[in-house]
């Protein structure tokens, strides 16, 4: 009888909650016109299902009759929501504020969420936030007119990070049209700092007291990338979280850990639940137990729409679960959903409401069932249940996630299965540790020290599966990309029923994997022996190593990404870097600093002359021939010798960093991480020679003469450039060099080189004349994929096609080694493993 129940699905709620989701997207993304006409559509259609019901009633058809009920109701719902949404959305098109589009105006507002950074820095690496609040009203003094609706504020500045949701403030903004169609009335690019009109409510403060009570506890236990972490996982804040840790969850498919989901909700009322009844409780004492967790965690994880829906999806899971009936599960996520919907119209077009709901879905479809099928072929109750809900969480949600990022994490499935055992000790020791907190800071603290090994786990899985070449594919985004993804899903599914296409595709899933994971996770045979040099594939970036032995390199800038650094320089097998020199502050030279330094240890840091000024300078060190036997006359901001920081303590650093900025603001990111690590800081200028074993390094630019200020635009032409001579010839490290600083190295120096990195990416700010006082045998281009720069430009490439030289391109060939000698210059690229000479 229970496995007759637990095949027969009630899907009766399932229209209807698609109906009225359809009919809100339509309304909320379409307009409000299109939304009534759906309405009334819906009621024409339902009229008509009125009428088959009376006929199949009177006839005794009880199939029709059940049929068109389900129908009927699924229509009234949509007319209803199509309705609801198109008022709404009628609301907010002729919202008074949107008249002042353009212009600026005085907004008086109260607080809905967190402020959340935005992952691109602002003008001189000011962190910029995303604010989301309720318009309270715009104007000013006794014109201020009283409106309501939804605005999304965009600001720079500590005050804005630190407003709490609940709080009224009053500022100026420029208004403008918002991004998305979501019920927001306008987008708000504020022009000052927030004015606090008023005071918290109590509940918000207690909220408020008692996140800030479990960092302060986390800080005081755990290390900083947990500490940072915890928090995120517990109650969605994400203020201490590094962007180092935020994207190697990205990439191992881990991301949804970083906020409220219906996983914590899930958790916390199963483990509450299995108390009770170890207390014997009754079912209304459980229940109401339940319900009143529930609010309290909502009311500390901000009750906005996406805490809403996390705590909906988790009771349900919570109820698949327990009961282990799907019969019953499947219901309530449809009345979830016609709930939510209801209350927050806007979460018909949010992709995390989307991404909830299909996860959920492939809990009580698809997991329960591949856990039995694991289990019946040898599996532990424990590991079979763990893949399976990894398993049908993942291919549900494929689709939408090719649809919105086109890029599909090939690591997500094992990454989460292997994470799965410690988020549930991470959730509930978090949880007791934040009670703990706001009334005994100590037990905290102790109670969160247990926390250390769970999440040491989960971070390093994060890192060594994002970690793992191939990790991500690209893959084609947008309506088409989801809809071949959903496809294939369907079809791999599908065919996995029957046992002989299971053996056909393992037996490809084995031969695939014999061919590609010696090449893209062990690339047997790199780097090749004799490695001269090396051209990171960073993407939009610079990135290169110059090997001056064993394990040793010269590094020389570091890419926007730490991630690409670090996995080149591992597989490069450098552990050391003799020198690390920083061309010019701009983010997609230096913002990849903490991937180089990683797990290696570091001499010295080299950037040019009067870059430093962001940062504090400790001590003055002269270090003649401290690089290996050059003439160095270097201005250091560490004491000691230029010999050996390591890259313990990075995380430190990051920490307090204020996003991808350019100058000031990616200087003081330098200056704290090299602090961190306690590796010394030089500038460098024309005249600095340095050798390293058999390999001499000239610096060409700039002068020693620091300008008194550098406007953002002549940074490029400040860069470094630096003549090497190795074995396979000599070397033109160029930088970001445009017009100006290549006419001045020209004059003043023999630049002609057998090798030349190519100036700002192949922009065409590089001068023919230049190229050809060059004339390299190969050129080495640094440029990402499909970039927006439209770097290289084809007249630079063009140039260096008439002048015979070799092209060697990261957007098209990967990473490039060069080896050989003067007179066999060879290169190998990751992506086509063959020998070229140019």
């Amino acid at each position: 009888m229970e496995e007759s129940e637990r095949q027969v699905l009630d899907m009766r709620l399932v229209p209807a909650a698609l109906g009225c989701w359809v009919a809100t997207i339509v309304a909320v993304s379409l307009g409000w016109f299109a939304g009534l006409m759906l309405a009334v559509g819906a009621v024409v259609v339902a009229i008509g299902l009125w009428v088959v019901l009376l006929w199949a009633i009177a006839h005794q058809r009880e199939r029709w009759r059940v049929v068109a009920v389900a129908a009927l109701a699924t229509m009234l719902l949509a007319a209803g929501f199509g309705a609801a949404g198109a008022w709404r959305e009628h609301h907010v098109q002729a919202h008074p504020l949107r008249e002042s589009f353009g212009r600026s105006v005085t907004v008086l507002a109260v607080v809905t969420d967190d402020a959340k950074p935005m992952r691109a820095g602002g003008f001189g690496g000011q962190r910029r936030w995303i604010v989301h609040a309720g318009l309270r009203g715009f104007g000013g003094g006794a014109s201020t007119m009283r409106v309501d609706g939804a605005v999304v504020v965009l600001a720079g500045g500590g005050e804005w990070a630190d407003l709490s949701p609940g709080q009224m403030i009053r500022f100026r903004a420029r208004v403008s049209e918002p991004n998305r169609a979501d019920l927001t009335v306008a987008t708000l690019n504020a022009v000052a700092d927030p004015e606090l009109v008023g005071t918290l409510p109590w509940w918000q403060r207690l909220a408020a007291d008692v996140r800030a009570d479990l960092v302060e506890a986390s800080g005081r236990a755990l290390p900083t990338a947990a500490a940072g972490l915890l928090p995120a996982l517990v109650v969605g804040d994400t203020s201490e979280l590094s962007d180092d840790v935020r994207d190697a969850f990205e990439i191992a498919g881990l991301q949804h850990l970083c906020v409220v989901s219906g996983a914590n909700f899930t958790i916390l009322l199963t483990a509450l639940l299995a108390l009770t009844r170890l207390l014997t409780a009754g079912p209304r004492t459980s229940a109401a137990a339940a319900t009143g967790v529930v609010v309290l965690f909502v009311v500390l994880a901000r009750p906005d729409p996406s805490v809403l829906r996390a705590a909906a999806m988790g009771s349900v899971t919570v109820l698949a679960l327990l009961t282990g009936r799907r019969k019953q599960a499947l219901p309530a996520l449809g009345a979830a959903v016609i709930g939510l919907l209801g209350v927050a119209p806007q979460l018909a077009v949010s992709a995390g409401f989307a991404l909830s709901v299909l996860a959920t879905a492939g809990l009580i479809l698809l997991a329960p069932s591949w856990a039995d099928w694991l289990r019946a072929r040898g599996w532990w109750r424990a590991p079979a249940e763990i893949v399976a809900v990894s398993a049908g969480a993942f291919v549900v949600t494929l689709p939408l996630m090719v649809a919105l990022s086109g890029r599909v994490s090939l690591v997500a499935i094992i990454a989460n299965a292997l994470v799965a055992p410690v988020v549930v000790l991470i959730t509930v020791t978090g949880a007791v540790g934040a009670v703990l907190a706001c009334v005994w800071g100590d037990a905290a603290v102790w109670v969160l020290w247990c926390a250390r090994l769970p999440l040491w786990w989960l971070l390093s899985v994060a890192d060594r599966t994002a970690a793992v070449p191939g990790a991500t594919v690209t893959v084609q985004s947008g309506l088409i990309g989801g809809l071949i993804a959903a496809a294939i899903v369907v079809t791999i599914v599908a065919a996995l029923r029957w046992s002989k296409t299971r053996r056909l595709l393992a037996v490809g899933a084995l031969g695939i994997s014999v061919v590609l994971v010696p090449v893209r996770l062990w690339q047997p045979g790199w780097p090749p022996d004799g490695w001269v040099l090396a051209m990171c594939d960073v993407g939009q970036g610079d990135g290169l190593a110059l090997s001056v032995g064993p394990g040793t390199a010269v590094v020389i800038d570091t890419g926007p990404d730490p991630r690409p650094i670090r996995r080149c320089l591992d597989h490069l097998h450098i552990t050391h870097i003799r020198l690390l020199i920083l061309t010019h502050p701009h983010a997609d030279h230096i913002d990849g600093l903490s991937g180089a330094l990683r797990g290696r240890t570091v001499d010295a840091i080299a950037t040019a002359p009067g870059e430093l000024r962001g940062g504090t300078v400790d001590a003055v060190a002269t270090a003649p021939g401290g690089l290996g036997g050059g003439t160095v006359d270097a201005t250091a901001t560490a004491p000691g010798e230029l010999g050996g920081g390591t890259a313990d303590g990075i995380a430190v650093a990051q920490r307090h960093s204020h996003g991808h900025g350019t100058d000031s603001g990616g200087v003081e990111r330098v200056v704290e991480i090299a602090k961190s690590a306690r590796i010394p800081l030089m500038e460098l200028h024309a005249g600095h020679v340095l050798t390293f074993g058999a390999v001499e390094l000239a610096v060409l630019a700039p002068s020693r003469e620091v300008p008194s200020s550098v406007d953002l635009d002549e940074a490029n032409d400040r860069s470094l450039v630096l003549k090497a001579r190795t074995a396979v010839g000599t070397i033109l490290f160029t930088g970001d060099i445009e017009t100006a600083a290549q006419s001045r190295v020209l004059r003043a120096d023999d630049i002609r080189a057998d090798i030349l990195k190519v100036p700002h990416h192949g922009s065409r700010t590089t001068t023919p004349e230049f190229l050809r006082a060059v004339r390299p045998r190969l050129a080495l281009i640094s440029a990402g994929i499909d970039n927006t720069f439209g770097h290289p430009h084809s007249t630079i490439t063009a140039a260096l096609d008439t002048l015979g030289a070799t092209i060697a391109r990261t957007d098209r060939h990967g990473d490039v080694i060069v080896l050989g000698t003067s007179a066999d210059l060879r290169t190998v690229t990751s992506r086509r493993q063959t020998g070229a000479g140019p």
